[in-house]
């Protein structure tokens, strides 16, 4: 396991040092857990700007859509036996 070192403010460590006693935890399970959710976090953050871009990409796609049906002539979308 490696060993990373992190320089901090004495009342930043206390509260570091409190969470982790609150948690049962030790500092380093407490920051590495941190780290996690952080990682986590980001992530989903990404997969819902992804969803929100897709999203509407697909909503322009739509209009686009409706507006080549519009362009049919509708003598084709009528049932034969309609008259114009």
């Amino acid at each position: 396991m490696k060993t990373i070192t992190l320089k901090t403010q004495d009342d930043f460590f206390e509260q570091i040092n409190q969470m982790a006693l609150d948690a049962h935890l030790s500092k380093s399970a407490l920051i590495r857990k941190a780290i996690l959710d952080y990682q986590k976090k980001t992530k989903n953050r990404e997969m819902a700007k992804k969803m929100r871009e897709d999203s509407l990409r697909s909503r322009s796609m739509d209009d686009e859509l409706i507006r080549d049906f519009e362009a049919i002539d509708d003598e084709y979308l009528l049932p034969p036996w309609e008259e114009k």
